[in-house]
């Protein structure tokens, strides 16, 4: 009879403790539905035997959350509040598109308002990807001008496109000063021959070198 008293209890203890809900606070730009799905193989566990961390680990999973803490309540409610990551950039890599935050991480499909930088070819490269984020500020200093565009084109190499610039630069990002050069080899070129080139390679230290664009053929009248 004691035996059969306790199994009871246990199944009872069992029902009253176990996980029926899950609450996530926190998301602004994205939907709350992948943190619920991290966090679904807790329904119908026991709250008593779950682990936070062990839930917060999967959460943290989600390519979007940067942080998260996760409290399991003797009710039966897993509370989760997550901060989410802010992208600073959209990455293109030939038909993927995909968000990036402030450290190079991929933050999956862009949706909401998109930041307007655009860095193009980093896929196989994301520790040059988060390097070039790093240097951002120093390069768009040094242009005196917001970066629009960052095509990767080697090693050590990639296309600006920068606001209010008529083409784009080459440019080492790990030497920004060379920028400064460019702008003023850029200034002295449209002043002399009233027209911008096709694009400045400013990546050998000291030097800069010119595409000019192609003259216009003249009509015969």
């Amino acid at each position: 009879l004691m035996l059969i008293v306790a199994a009871a209890l246990t199944a009872t203890l069992g029902l009253a403790f176990q996980v029926r809900q899950v609450h996530v606070d926190g998301t602004r730009r994205f939907a709350p539905a992948e943190v619920e799905a991290a966090l679904q193989p807790a329904l119908g566990s026991t709250s008593l035997t779950l682990r936070a961390t062990d839930l917060r680990s999967a959460v943290l999973e989600v390519p979007w959350v940067e942080e998260a803490s996760v409290r399991v309540s003797l009710d039966g409610v897993v509370h989760c509040v997550i901060r989410e990551r802010e992208p600073v950039a959209v990455a293109i890599d030939g038909s993927a598109v995909s968000l990036v935050d402030r450290t190079g991480h991929l933050m999956g499909s862009p949706r909401g308002s998109l930041p307007e930088l655009e860095i193009v070819d980093f896929a196989p490269f994301p520790e040059e990807r988060a390097n070039l984020l790093v240097a951002l500020p120093a390069i768009e200093e040094a242009a005196a001008a917001r970066v629009r565009r960052a095509a990767r084109m080697g090693f050590c190499n990639v296309a600006l496109t920068f606001d209010q610039v008529p083409c784009p630069i080459l440019v080492d990002p790990t030497r920004p000063d060379q920028l400064r050069l460019a702008r003023r080899v850029l200034e002295a070129w449209q002043r002399d021959t009233h027209a911008a080139p096709l694009r400045l390679d400013a990546r050998v230290g000291g030097r800069v070198a010119v595409l000019p664009a192609p003259t216009p053929t003249e009509t015969p009248s």
